[in-house]
């Protein structure tokens, strides 16, 4: 009887590691995306929780503002197509220095920065010669506004992990 419960665990398992060989490269290429998705989301969620644990009462609200209004000014960006990097850098780092006073400024540029600069990253290994993946940069600014969004939400799962996601992430090629 032990057996025959074993027996679909295993099968299972050994389906599940085969899963890559069979894609078309379009198919790996979009699963690969989705990991790249969930890498900027976490890491950006985690840089935003991280930082708003370390702060109490009016400041964790104020701080909670000056976040939200950053991800609305990339959020912006994307609705306007203003998506190149060094547009969203500039546009964000101008939005920061002109709206979120010392220290919090400095603070909120490094819990972004991460995000951030994965998207650099990605948009130059996939965006800046094949204009046809626009729009999946595009879902990178969104999980960046994602990320910080979640890591926002106090009811959002607690991030655990000791380290953000994001740190040591090389990989972004499509």
């Amino acid at each position: 009887m032990k057996k025959l419960l074993l027996l679909p665990l295993v099968s299972l398992f050994l389906l599940g590691c085969n899963v890559n060989n069979n894609l078309s490269p379009e198919e790996k290429a979009e699963k690969k995306l989705n990991t790249i998705l969930m890498v900027v989301e976490n890491g950006v969620t985690f840089s935003v929780k991280t930082y708003i644990s370390t702060l109490e009462g009016g400041v964790k609200e104020k701080v909670t503002g000056y976040f939200n209004d950053a991800a609305k000014v990339i959020d912006g960006l994307v609705t306007d197509g203003k998506i190149a990097p060094d547009v969203v850098d500039e546009y964000v780092k101008k939005h920061i220095s002109d709206n979120v006073p010392a220290p919090f400024d400095v603070a909120l540029s490094g819990a972004l920065d991460l995000g951030l600069s994965g998207y650099n990253s990605f948009y130059a290994k996939n965006v800046k010669d094949n204009i046809a993946n626009k729009e999946k940069a595009v879902k990178v600014l969104q999980a960046i506004v994602a990320g910080v969004e979640s890591g926002l939400d106090p009811i959002s799962a607690d991030v655990l992990d000791v380290n953000n996601p994001l740190e040591g992430y090389t990989d972004w090629e499509l």
